[in-house]
């Protein structure tokens, strides 16, 4: 279930609630929301809250303060980006992606692939295992979650993943719920060829603009988001409370 309120958009799914600030906030309207996931959290010990907050809001101290009180950890700062998207770009004939169920691509070895792109990113390590965060993808996008769940290849051989899909509560917005290259193909320039598969994905997929974010400090990741015509629209920090 998806609503919005005033300043930000309410998600809720099978193990997480989302908390995500989409203009100029009020402390009294965040609270309210926090109160509100302290008691769907009171009610399953499984379920966990994630809120994202814009840093060059004007409150953002006092939001922050407000987080803390309520005793969430700030997990990164990012930059968020969007991009219109234009008509699809084929891949080249030597690139070709599988999802799950698609050849040889099944769940075991799309997370060992996924595994693998962590283990060198730039990102901030996420505390839940993959595991858990492929049960948060099946619960984002129900029962088509496979689909979204691609590795990329190069002459047959696995070189990245992705997770391309459209936000649910959004009007033809695409996100990639995670992206990573295989330590194996790191430094040879497929950084960006991979994003442009995935944002391809997503105009596929019925997409017409991309949202996407990356950590304040991967500026790997951020060469990458400006070489594909990704624009900076604010700064955010998200914060996890229950993990």
């Amino acid at each position: 279930m998806v609503e919005t309120t005033a300043h930000f958009q309410l998600a809720h799914f099978s193990n997480q609630v989302d908390i995500e600030q989409i203009e100029a906030a009020s402390v009294d309207e965040l609270r309210k929301l926090l109160e509100h996931a302290e008691s769907v959290m009171g009610k399953n010990s499984s379920i966990h809250t994630r809120v994202t907050v814009c840093t060059e809001d004007k409150n953002y101290d006092t939001l922050h303060s407000l987080l803390s009180d309520y005793r969430y950890d700030l997990f990164a700062r990012k930059h968020l980006y969007r991009k219109q998207l234009a008509e699809k770009q084929p891949l080249s004939s030597n690139y070709h992606w599988e999802a799950i169920g698609m050849g040889e691509t099944d769940e075991k070895r799309f997370l060992e692939i996924w595994k693998s792109c962590m283990e060198q990113s730039a990102n901030r390590a996420s505390a839940r295992s993959i595991e858990n965060q492929l049960d948060d993808v099946k619960a984002l996008l129900g029962e088509k979650w496979q689909t979204s769940c691609r590795i990329i290849f190069q002459d047959n051989i696995p070189i990245a993943m992705t997770i391309p899909h459209l936000e649910p509560g959004r009007d033809k917005e695409g996100r990639i719920y995670y992206i990573g290259t295989v330590p194996a193909a790191l430094g040879k320039g497929l950084g960006k060829i991979v994003h442009t598969a995935s944002l391809m994905m997503l105009k596929e997929m019925g997409a017409v603009v991309y949202e996407g974010s990356t950590h304040a400090d991967n500026l790997p990741m951020q060469r990458v988001f400006e070489k594909n015509g990704c624009k900076v629209i604010r700064e955010i920090a998200t914060y996890y409370k229950g993990l």
